[in-house]
């Protein structure tokens, strides 16, 4: 529920604050010689392309004036953080009209779940090189428009008799929280990973067949082997006990049956204490 709740938000706040920068400078030039007071304003905006962006400088002779341009382009770092943004706005969006609208059609066949886990996978690693790649992008942004390197680009303001002021600065708030936007979506995405992850069902196929550690197979065949043991040596002295029965109240013995025939009679002629022949009769 969380996941549905802020991924849309925190995608829409990373997307807006970069893309809809805008910064501007003022540098007040005052020219000794011709008494001369000259504002000048430095604007840019996403995409960073510094280079296109231009201003004009007084010379402090007469009238004559420099155009100047700015140094950099940091546009592919920052429309690739925004298009990561956008786009997870849009598959939040999506995932959540189908979550609460299409619940059986998500789970036909498991391909839903899978697909989110998936996509879940690849938005926390887009996140993740996004954020960082915006975030050293917007440490060069910064050192390009310094306000004490666009002085030195004037040619004015590097003669010590005139004078140079700084009237405004950019504001980096916005860009300094589309950084930090851009690093919560990928904790967002990646801390669902174990949730999209649990609604495949995949982990429930591992732990239905737990694999087992070979001193536990060892263990386990050496009790199978033990319990082995105990049961033949059981049946062995069951089978030399079994072997021959004595009665001493009819004066013979019997052996145990077998598949053969009909069971074999051995009498003893005489009293059971004489010690004559035996007499063997099978009686088929």
């Amino acid at each position: 529920m969380c996941m549905v709740i802020f991924a849309p938000l925190f995608a829409v706040l990373a997307f807006a604050t970069c893309g809809g920068y805008s910064g501007q400078i003022m540098v007040k030039v005052d020219c000794l010689e011709s008494k001369i007071q000259n504002n000048i304003s430095i604007s840019f905006n996403y995409p960073f392309r510094l280079q296109q962006a231009h201003f004009s400088a007084p010379l402090c002779e007469g009238t004559r004036k420099e155009t100047l341009f700015l140094e950099g382009d940091y546009a592919s770092s920052a429309q690739f953080f925004v298009t990561v943004s956008v786009l997870a706005f849009l598959y939040s969006l999506l995932a959540t009209i189908v979550y609460f609208f299409y619940q059986n059609k998500y789970r036909e066949k498991n391909r839903g779940p899978v697909v989110d886990f998936l996509v879940t996978l690849a938005f926390s690693s887009l996140w993740l090189v996004s954020s960082i790649a915006w975030a050293k992008t917007l440490s060069g942004v910064k050192t390009a428009t310094d306000v004490h390197q666009i002085l030195l680009l004037m040619s004015a303001c590097r003669a010590q008799e005139n004078s140079c002021e700084v009237l405004q600065e950019p504001i980096w708030t916005n860009l300094n929280m589309s950084v930090a936007f851009g690093f919560l979506n990928f904790f967002l995405w990646a801390g669902n990973i174990w949730f999209a992850y649990k609604e495949t069902g995949l982990h429930k196929s591992i732990q239905r067949y737990p694999s087992r550690t070979p001193s536990e197979k060892r263990g386990s065949f050496r009790q199978y082997s033990q319990t082995s043991l105990d049961q033949s040596g059981a049946g062995f002295g069951q089978r030399l006990y079994n072997q021959a029965s004595f009665d001493l109240s009819s004066g013979g013995f019997s052996l145990p049956q077998t598949s053969l025939g009909q069971p074999m009679l051995y009498r003893q002629v005489g009293s059971p204490t004489s010690r004559g022949p035996l007499i063997f009769v099978n009686e088929m």
